[in-house]
């Protein structure tokens, strides 16, 4: 179903929820994503991961430990919660991300992420009641703006529907990771695509264990991602911010 939005200047503009969801989920999207490895960094400088079975294990690792129960489980939750147009239960959600993510790096990507996404969905949805409060609590520094929050609210206010969203998200951090092993490790782009072709049952398998979640989930990781991810403050070089 088409729906009508505004843009800045108030001309109206026709959007589809399937391709607004494409348009979220492009991993050229201008948000900065491409600067972030999220740890991989780490991983690859240690040998950990050094060719194209290690990435995808690594890649399998990473969505089942650590992405499914934060920012996939977050996503879900942010999308639950602006259907309801409940502000606190996103506030809440905000706060529970902010002090999940230990490691400074993950945190500050997070928001850096997330404030760029807000920018980008702005004025589409900056006529839309809850969007506009949110945005509010934003501005005011009442919530952090996380990259998965944005994501879960602009894809409900978008009229996206839920298990598309998680799912397109999903193939959007794993495009990403692979795109990063393809420049880090290195591996070669036709083996990074099977990669993703091979990864399908188990985006199909956390998307459904998301689904199945509640927030009392939120921000279980294994420990390994984590100080990973504080290692590479410390690494000598590095190409990622993160």
């Amino acid at each position: 179903m088409d729906m009508l939005m505004n843009t800045p200047k108030g001309a109206p503009v026709q959007t589809n929820p399937f391709f607004c969801l494409l348009q979220l989920s492009d991993p050229l999207l201008p948000i900065g994503s491409f600067t972030q490895s999220f740890g991989l960094e780490t991983y690859v400088q240690k040998g950990i991961v050094h060719d194209a079975a290690s990435a995808r294990r690594y890649l399998e690792s990473y969505l089942r430990n650590s992405f499914l129960h934060n920012d996939l489980l977050a996503v879900k939750l942010a999308w639950e919660h602006a259907g309801r147009a409940n502000l606190d239960g996103i506030g809440g959600l905000e706060a529970i991300i902010g002090a999940s993510k230990t490691p400074r790096e993950i945190r500050a990507a997070s928001a850096k992420l997330g404030a760029r996404l807000l920018r980008i969905v702005e004025p589409v949805l900056k006529e839309h009641a809850f969007f506009k409060a949110y945005l509010q609590k934003v501005k005011s520094g009442q919530c952090a703006g996380h990259y998965s929050v944005v994501y879960g609210l602009a894809a409900r206010l978008m009229e996206a529907e839920k298990t598309l969203a998680l799912s397109a998200v999903c193939y959007n951090t794993a495009a990403q990771i692979v795109n990063n092993c393809a420049k880090l490790v290195p591996i070669s782009q036709q083996a990074g695509q099977q990669i993703l072709f091979g990864a399908h049952t188990v985006f199909r398998q956390v998307v459904e264990q998301a689904e199945a979640l509640d927030e009392s989930s939120l921000g279980i990781s294994f420990a390994g991602f984590d100080l990973r991810s504080m290692q590479h403050e410390r690494l000598y070089t590095r190409l990622y911010i993160s």
